[in-house]
């Protein structure tokens, strides 16, 4: 009974290989909404059918910053908190290496960014559409002795 419940667990979980740690790389990057951040980590976790999202660094400025949200990958919105350009993010996982996000403030879109993994596991690409910018942010996964 036990194993028939863990199987279902996983099945109900989509598998998604951005989960992990990664580490902003800013010399590979491009970002035209402003000065790129210092520093960048990203985390994707796996909490039963949902995700967790938490994203610390340092701006430009030197300022720290935190924002994090909890969400399924259902394509509704779910709460953000600590965005200055959003209120809440919708999910969609397209496969296994590619997630759509799009970013909300007060129901209108403020943000569209598409999630892609390479192949190797590596590597992450993020690429984030505003109306007066387009990022391509690229990352590398932190290896687990290193979290």
């Amino acid at each position: 009974m036990i194993a028939l419940i863990a199987f279902l667990l996983l099945a109900a979980a989509p598998e998604d290989r951005g989960l992990g740690v990664w580490r902003f790389l800013p010399a590979e990057s491009t970002y035209e909404s402003g000065p790129a951040p210092k520093e960048s980590r990203r985390q994707w976790l796996a909490d039963g059918e949902w995700v967790r999202f938490i994203h610390d660094g340092i701006s430009a400025q030197g300022k720290p910053f935190h924002t994090e949200f909890k969400a399924k990958y259902d394509g509704n919105p779910h709460p953000v908190i600590g965005g200055s350009l959003y209120d809440a993010v919708s999910l969609k996982l397209l496969n296994p290496s590619k997630l759509e996000q799009t970013f909300t403030m007060n129901g209108k879109i403020t943000v569209r960014a598409t999630r892609t993994i390479s192949p190797d596991g590596k590597r992450m690409t993020i690429i984030a559409l505003g109306d007066k910018f387009k990022n391509t942010l690229i990352y590398e996964r932190v290896p687990t002795s290193q979290k």
